[in-house]
């Protein structure tokens, strides 16, 4: 008996191939290739798959060959209209269930023997849960053979020709993709995982619970879910809206409350996130820039990320890889864990108890060798869409939440997304590429435990996270208001005035475009700040534009201020521009004047009241 298809993946996963031979035979009796075909046809709510394998066993040996040939599935594997043929006629498959498998032979019905014959076999059926329809996008995981004989080994998808899906995430990447025909040859993986569809959708439901114990008032902080490099977020409705709202360095969506004395609170948020399988372009700009502020806090010690017994970690390579590969095979997944008291262990004491990881403990330990390492990391806290949790476990407390780490890649200058929890469970890899099913909902950089996730903030035992695939998205709907103070018609050339814009983003998308840009020849003018950018739904923001004559005049001449606002208005404006003196020189006047009327009422006055006197 020679098992082939590791058994690994639950439902995805071929339970047992085994051969049975006329005569005693070992790995160097047979060359054994294998061809397995997928054929996908979609329905109007699922892919059906029709499913092939071509088995093609060469006689190595002159007195041996091969009689039976069976493969075993799992129960969960959903297969019918079972048929077996061989080089010469349709073969009448044996089918035999159980409680956990279902067992296929096949017996050749006129098999070549001798040395260097050649026997195939072929066996088809159709297979509906193979491919899986989440929302936007079909994802597949396909087992793989544990091919150790010599021979080839070729895995072929045929996408529907109607389809407009395309591959957007593959692990690993195939050899070619030709039209509707995908191949992978000879792959060294367990397990391949594809996704096709270039985003996801979910629909997502988030509730806060806010509650104020104290005698005064007091302020909360609450994060929603971020736009990132992957993540574009669509804000249906906040209720009730946030007074105030940020983004603090690392890009959380901080939206704040003021609570009055024993007062309770519930936040809702209601909205689509998208996940991209590419970086998004108008987003790149600002996780660039932001991460000169961010260098200056991601190195600093946190608890949960220190380690001092370096002698573990000392060998390895300064490189998130060698990170990586260490925490997947130094940890293993504690699926008891869950149930438990979840303590968060850190990553100190995960590397003295390696057993006792959930995700926090994958996610800590990799922050912390990199960061130990000099490699700015950090945790990304959110939901991790999931319907088989022995392959990708949800392991943070209250609602199912997951962790994973980031870390900056100094050469493509953007934040990695890699989950080690996953590929330790799984098998998947989830260095080389990540996928679509993270949706962040917390950025922890700055610090280890700040902000607080969605599904946290409780004061009862309720469910407050709600995510689910869907295929339609909400329309982008950018609307800014803008607002701003009037420019002055006149100025000296000594003065220096100020305009003041509030912006305010309307819409339910972030605002990632320009700040206030100003073309002057004539006055030198500079902002409070380079640009408005991120601008999250119900933010606000303002920015003053401080302007002053470049060169001093002797006499009266004019200028032009040109003002492009957010909103794509414009404000031109021609400013009459005097020398200072014209200015004193009006002040001196008026001054003089006023004086002059001082004095004169103050002899008038004084000449009525001796009028009045001499009178008396």
């Amino acid at each position: 008996m020679r098992t082939l298809f590791k058994y690994l993946l639950i439902s995805f996963i071929f339970y047992l191939l085994s051969f049975s031979f006329a005569s005693p035979s070992s790995a160097q009796n047979f060359r054994n290739d294998y061809q397995v075909e997928y054929f996908l046809s979609e329905s109007k709510d699922n892919i059906n798959t029709r499913v092939k394998f071509t088995i093609t066993i060469t006689n190595l040996a002159a007195d041996l060959y091969v009689k039976k040939f069976s493969i075993g599935f799992p129960s969960t594997f959903q297969i019918k209209n079972i048929k077996g043929y061989d080089d010469h006629r349709a073969i009448a498959p044996q089918v035999d269930s159980s409680e956990n498998a279902t067992k296929i032979t096949l017996e050749f019905s006129d098999p070549d023997f001798g040395k260097n014959s050649v026997n195939n076999l072929y066996l088809e059926f159709e297979q509906d849960n193979l491919f899986k329809t989440n929302g936007n996008v079909w994802e597949v995981i396909l087992p793989t053979v544990d091919n150790k004989e010599n021979g080839s080994y070729k895995i072929l998808l045929h996408l529907p020709p109607s389809s407009d899906k395309k591959i957007a995430i593959s692990k690993p990447i195939p050899d070619s993709v030709e039209g509707d025909l995908i191949t992978w040859n000879n792959p060294k993986v367990k397990t391949i995982y594809a996704v096709f569809g270039a985003a996801q959708y979910y629909q997502t439901e988030l509730t806060y619970h806010l509650e104020n114990s104290k005698l005064i008032p007091v302020y909360t902080d609450i994060a929603f879910p971020p736009d990132t490099q992957y993540q574009k977020v669509y804000v249906t409705t906040i209720y009730p809206p946030p007074p105030e709202v940020s983004v603090d360095p690392d890009g959380n969506y901080i939206g704040r409350y003021v609570l009055q004395p024993k007062q309770t609170l519930s936040i809702s948020f209601s909205g689509v996130v998208a996940e991209f399988a590419f970086p998004r372009e108008e987003v790149i700009p600002y996780v660039r820039q932001s991460l000169a502020e961010q260098k200056k806090y991601l190195l600093f010690p946190q608890p949960l990320w220190e380690i001092s017994s370096t002698d573990k970690i000392k060998q390895l390579d300064n490189n998130p890889q060698s990170i990586y590969q260490f925490v997947t095979r130094t940890l293993s997944y504690d699926y008891d864990k869950i149930n438990s008291d979840n303590k968060r262990l850190g990553a100190e004491a995960v590397l003295n108890n390696p057993s006792q990881a959930v995700c926090m403990e994958f996610t800590d330990l990799f922050v912390g060798i990199a960061r130990q390492k000099g490699l700015y990391a950090r945790e990304i806290e959110g939901y991790g869409f999931s319907d088989d949790p022995k392959l990708r476990p949800l392991s943070l407390t209250s609602d199912v939440l997951h962790s994973w780490p980031e870390y900056f890649a100094e050469q493509a200058k953007l934040w990695i997304p890699v989950d080690p929890t996953w590929e330790n469970t799984s098998g998947i890899d989830y260095f080389s590429s990540f996928d679509l099913n993270h949706i962040t909902l917390a950025i922890h950089g700055k610090d280890q435990n700040y902000p607080l996730p969605a599904g946290t903030y409780k004061v009862g035992n309720s469910r407050d996270v709600n995510i689910n695939p869907t295929s339609s998205l909400s329309k982008d709907r950018l609307s800014l208001s803008v607002t701003n103070t009037p420019l002055k018609k006149v100025v000296n050339d000594a003065e220096t005035n100020v305009v003041k814009i509030d912006i305010e983003n309307k819409g339910n998308i972030y605002y990632w475009g320009k700040g206030v840009s100003v073309t002057s020849s004539e006055f030198v003018v500079t902002s409070s700040k380079s640009g408005v950018a991120p601008l999250p739904p119900y933010a606000k923001t303002t920015v003053l534009l401080r302007y002053r004559v470049k060169n001093k005049v002797a006499s009266r001449s004019s200028g032009e201020i040109n003002i492009l606002l957010p909103d794509g208005r414009s404000i031109s404006e021609q400013i009459s521009i005097i020398p200072f003196y014209y200015t004193l020189a009006v002040n001196m006047s008026i001054a003089l004047g006023i004086c002059a009327f001082i004095i004169l009422a103050l002899l008038y006055f004084k000449k009525r009241r001796n009028s009045v006197k001499s009178h008396n």
